[in-house]
């Protein structure tokens, strides 16, 4: 009998200037003979056969505003101004979540998030996270530069029935780290993004199972932190001047969750 085979805690980033969505996975295989183990795990950094694209991801950030400061300055037009409701999801978690970010002067950028989240597989585990950010951009051609840092924490827990057993576990988490992120107007409907995130995550986890027809109970705890790097690339369609629909994705490895897709519709003040 095996059961939660691996209970893994993370954080990813969403978008370089915003905050990332907290995973926790379990994987089940329950049988009747079953060890009940809650493993934590680190989250991993990408491996370097999974490198590539995000290598051109992040040379791309890096050369396309050198390559834009040798033609003709113009002033960045992009909108930060702005408030959405979106929806994200990879192999662990999926969720629905609110976000802000306005713009302080000509440079300052201020965000936050709120997230409500619950597991794909683990069904009865369900939590809310919440975190914010600060960037500061300069304006590079075309687009924007932003540097950033960004702070994160939630909590999930639930109770539920597996098998012969019912399993209650909670795992807390944070969040914190500085992100690169550059954004550019394709044309005036469409933009584009490219962001990365070295992020450092602290978790505690605590979980129990019990058999429902012979008593034995089952506990397991422990902590754990890790570091990870985040690529992330994004594309925005400007419906209207203020109403936007916007696509995101993250490369972050199957062990901290699998690549992340996430939309949103926005409004821009």
């Amino acid at each position: 009998m095996r059961w939660l085979r691996r209970a893994l805690l993370d954080f990813s980033s969403e978008q370089a200037s915003g905050g990332g969505i907290f995973c926790i996975i379990t994987r089940c295989n329950c049988n009747e003979t079953a060890d009940i183990s809650i493993v934590g795990s680190s989250p991993p950094c990408i491996k370097n056969g999974d490198m590539k694209l995000p290598y051109y991801l992040l040379l791309a950030a890096a050369v396309t505003p050198a390559i834009a400061q040798t033609q003709a300055s113009a002033k960045s037009s992009l909108s930060y101004d702005r408030i959405a409701v979106g929806y994200t999801s990879d192999d662990a978690l999926k969720g629905y979540n609110v976000t802000g970010s306005a713009l302080l002067g000509n440079a300052v950028i201020i965000s936050g998030i709120y997230d409500e989240v619950k597991a794909k597989d683990a069904t009865f585990l369900s939590g809310n996270l919440a975190g914010f950010g600060l960037a500061y951009k300069f304006n590079v051609g075309p687009g924007d530069l932003s540097f950033g840092y960004t702070y994160k924490t939630g909590t999930i827990s639930g109770i539920g029935q597996v098998g012969a057993y019912v399993v209650a576990g909670i795992a807390v988490a944070e969040q914190k780290g500085f992100n690169l992120n550059y954004r550019q107007a394709i044309n005036n409907a469409l933009e584009f993004s490219l962001g990365y995130a070295r992020i450092e995550t602290n978790y505690a986890f605590e979980g129990g199972a019990g058999n429902t027809y012979t008593g034995d109970i089952f506990t397991d705890a422990g902590v754990g932190s890790g570091t990870s790097n985040i690529y992330s690339i994004g594309l925005r369609y400007n419906i209207t001047k203020n109403l936007d629909a916007s696509l995101s994705y993250a490369f972050q490895g199957a062990d901290a969750g699998g690549n992340k897709m996430g939309v949103s519709v926005g409004y821009n003040f």
